[in-house]
């Protein structure tokens, strides 16, 4: 449709109908229970809803629907029963992939690997695109550092950089571009959820969230900042209050924070049934003045509650500026369908639908992506790799189960997810598995010198809503542990969750542990070339390993303290569990050793007109081909105020061939080493910089920052 008959049409719209645009609902409104497996059904009734036939028919978007036929079905009913016939447009939450299920996004940013992320992206959209969806509830890029929250599993960890760019990677994916157009085989990406929704109080999902200026700037607002860059169509706002105000009726976090400051100017859509819940948060009397308040902060769609349709006219009557507010969105949203072709074609293709869903290439990059995804935690003596010529015997909840897609696992199918036992099975010759340690035969047991033995915690008890207090490894599986290993056996375990666990209560009696998260589809496969030694893992933590669940939150950018931890009692330490993290973010080990070695920087002095380039010699004495992450640290030695003891400036990932050396260089602005100060403004001081790559506590290169004066940007 060309601009001026898109003008007309808005023109020729009624106040109802543009309030329609702006509210979404579920699908079976329009079908009723005639595609039982491709709606979600978990809305409000239509009179729950206060919604009437005719302003059903004036919505501008559906949620939940999935399948050509289905989405097809509910499109045809609304365009025979709506006026102005303007498509509805569908979306949906693939978090970690549509009906190919790729590793959840905690698992993907293991790989610290942005061409991986795009490429989840990437495919994703294209499985959503050819079932008629056109836009995705993600990426989720919200900054967490407490793993009882149970939405850990769909954040990219603990460290704000890699959480902005892996963020921004995803959003190009989706889109099919680096600056906000749509590719023909790309969808919407919705960035969320705004803002600081990953520190809620206690880790329990949907509480409030408080922090100082200083911190959400320098922290938590930084996820989204960088993720904006890649300029994705939509932003959601958070479910969560912020310093005492909600985000979905926050005129400061939507307008002064995402609107002015970091120049957003698409579209922002509630979360799910969030402009309703204003009134649980105490901030509105009833729906009325929930809507009012949502709408003037900033929302432009209304996520499943009513309040626009159903009190608009009301706020227009109140307000000038609202009716502006909704001119303003409605044509956005036009806009944005009509750059979607959905006025052209409305209905999607069955046909792409099947050329295009579970193709070989998509089953190929799950399978990659769930290789790079895998962490490996210990290895003592080098027992991993095993040898696909022995008996392999696996045991524990996992050993047999299908079910490792992780949670937001969309339409996902078990009979089509690789089992850890079918894994294996399709390179060794003799593997037995078994849930329990009792059904093994006396044979099997007296055979195996070593016993793989599947531990953490099943897909469903982490996700949306699925907040926990304990992080420890379950007894029984703590038990089954032990109970192996005093048969004898050198035991190696395969964990799986959707956070990071606490496992000082085992891990002594492992004698190797590969972390796989949850994988997808590919997940059985994955895990048995990594431990059959076919290629080494190359994974890193997104997020640190607690000893015990006592110590979280926890992350490796601390504040630093006036009495550092140490061996004193009168230190930032617990008494009666050792210091720091068991695992650390970053942490990874592989087979054999990647070496880091002459460490250069190009000149002592960095300046705002002047980059410093940190250059490294990398070389792979592993008897593997690998891809190697490379972290660059940095630490503020002396500050005016309290700076974290390091932080995480940029990340590379080289590709070595067995035996080879590359020299890897990374540039270093002023920018990357400043901070925000308590006013929230971004400042740059004078003074030492000590930079570490990799490895935490090895310092490998200095500069000195020298400007005439120092810089405050607001």
């Amino acid at each position: 449709m060309d601009e001026v008959a898109l003008i007309n049409l808005f023109k020729s719209m009624t106040l109802e109908e543009k309030l329609g645009q702006m509210s979404q609902t579920t699908g079976e409104y329009f079908v009723g229970e005639k595609f039982p497996d491709e709606l979600v059904v978990t809305g409000p009734s239509l009179e729950e809803l206060g919604l009437d036939a005719e302003q059903l028919y004036t919505v501008g978007s559906v949620l939940g629907v999935s399948s050509t036929q289905a989405i097809n079905a509910v499109q045809r009913d609304y365009l025979e029963k709506s006026r102005l016939k303007i498509p509805l447009m569908f979306m949906h939450d693939a978090i970690h992939g549509y009906r190919t299920i790729f590793p959840i996004p905690l698992a993907l940013a293991s790989t610290f690997d942005k061409e991986i992320v795009e490429e989840v992206g990437k495919l994703t959209a294209q499985e959503l695109r050819s079932s008629g969806i056109q836009v995705d509830f993600s990426p989720m890029v919200d900054l967490v550092r407490d793993a009882r929250w149970g939405r850990v599993m769909e954040s990219f960890g603990e460290d704000a950089y890699l959480s902005g760019v892996l963020g921004g990677a995803m959003i190009e994916g989706y889109q099919g571009s680096q600056d906000g157009w749509i590719d023909s085989n790309g969808v919407v990406a919705c960035l969320k959820h705004f803002a600081a929704y990953g520190a809620p109080d206690g880790g329990r999902d949907y509480a409030s969230v408080d922090m100082s200026t200083k911190e959400f700037f320098g922290a938590y607002a930084k996820p989204y900042e960088l993720a904006l860059g890649a300029a994705p169509k939509m932003v959601m706002a958070s479910f969560n209050s912020l310093n005492g105000e909600p985000a979905t009726a926050s005129t400061y976090l939507l307008d002064d924070v995402l609107r002015k400051r970091f120049g957003f100017n698409d579209l922002i859509i509630s979360d799910w049934g969030a402009v309703s819940e204003l009134k649980n948060h105490g901030v509105a009397l009833d729906d009325e003045a929930a809507g009012r308040l949502a709408l003037n902060a900033g929302i432009e769609i209304e996520m499943v509650s009513n309040a626009f349709l159903k009190y608009g006219e009301h706020f227009t009557k109140q307000s000038k500026l609202m009716l502006k507010k909704i001119d303003h969105a409605t044509l956005k949203i036009l806009y944005l369908k009509n750059e979607l072709g959905l006025f052209e074609h409305p209905f999607a293709d069955e046909m792409k639908e099947k050329s295009v869903v579970r193709a070989d290439r998509m089953i190929e990059s799950a399978r990659n992506a769930s290789k790079a995804s895998c962490v490996l935690l210990k290895n003592d003596n080098e027992i991993l790799p095993m040898s696909a010529i022995e008996p392999i015997l696996i045991v524990g909840p996992f050993a047999k189960t299908k079910a490792l897609l992780g949670n937001w696992n969309c339409k996902g199918r078990l009979d089509e997810t690789i089992s850890v036992e079918e894994g294996f099975s399709h390179l060794a010759d003799r593997v037995f598995a078994y849930e329990y340690l009792d059904e093994v035969p006396e044979a099997i047991l007296a055979e195996v010198t070593k016993v793989i033995v599947t531990i953490g915690e099943v897909w469903d008890r982490s996700g949306e809503g699925h907040s926990s207090a304990n992080l420890e490894i379950p007894s029984a599986q703590q038990a089954l542990i032990y109970d192996i290993k005093a048969l004898g056996k050198k035991v190696i375990g395969i964990g799986f969750s959707g956070r990071p666990m606490a496992l000082e209560s085992v891990i002594d009696a492992l004698d190797g542990l590969l972390w796989s998260w949850y994988l997808g589809n590919e997940a059985g496969n994955a895990i048995a070339t990594l431990m059959l030694g076919l290629e080494s893992p190359t994974g890193r933590l997104p997020m640190s390993f607690p000893r015990v669940t006592g110590q979280t939150p926890l992350s490796y950018n601390e504040l630093r303290s006036g009495r550092p931890a140490n061996e004193s009692t009168y230190s930032s330490r617990y008494q009666d569990v050792k210091i720091g993290a068991l695992y650390p973010f970053g942490y990874g080990l592989r087979y054999g050793t990647v070496q880091l070695t002459n460490v250069q920087c190009s000149d002592t002095v960095i300046t705002d007109q002047k980059v410093v380039d940190i250059q490294c010699d990398i070389e792979n004495d592993s008897d593997y081909d690998t891809q190697e992450s490379v972290l660059l640290f940095m630490e503020d030695p002396v500050a005016k105020l309290v700076r974290p003891v390091r932080e995480l400036i940029d990340f590379k990932k080289v590709v070595l061939k067995k035996g080879e050396k590359k020299t890897l260089s990374f540039s270093v602005s002023t920018d990357s080493l400043s901070y925000y100060n308590n006013q929230g403004e971004k400042t740059l001081e004078n003074g030492k910089i000590n930079f570490y790559i990799n490895d935490l506590s090895h310092l490998v290169a200095s500069i000195e920052v020298k400007n005439e004066e120092e810089h405050i940007q607001k």
